[in-house]
């Protein structure tokens, strides 16, 4: 992953996390930037999975888990009479 610019660093660094950032919030932690700079930061933060979309326009800081991650699976097999439960739904099939 490419390193962060200096603006997703310096807006990163002051977002709180799990808190939601409207625009006119972010916009005070880059004075004098355009909401079209602000927007290219965010999504620069959201492509890097620093930051996630809140509603219509607002930000969350929050983590999110790489796509490659990989979860404890379990490679046992499972036959298919064991996904649903028989006896709970034995009346529905007579």
């Amino acid at each position: 992953m490419p390193r962060l610019s200096e603006y997703a660093s310096a807006i990163l660094d002051r977002m709180e996390p799990d808190v939601r950032y409207q625009p006119q919030d972010l916009r005070a932690f880059v004075p004098g930037g355009s909401i079209d700079h602000l927007r290219e930061i965010m999504h620069e933060l959201w492509v890097a999975r620093q930051v996630e979309r809140v509603g219509y326009s607002g930000w969350r800081r929050v983590r999110s888990a790489p796509s490659n991650a990989r979860e404890n699976v379990s490679s046992k097999a499972v036959k298919p009479e064991e996904l649903f439960d028989h006896g709970t739904f034995a009346d529905f099939f007579k």
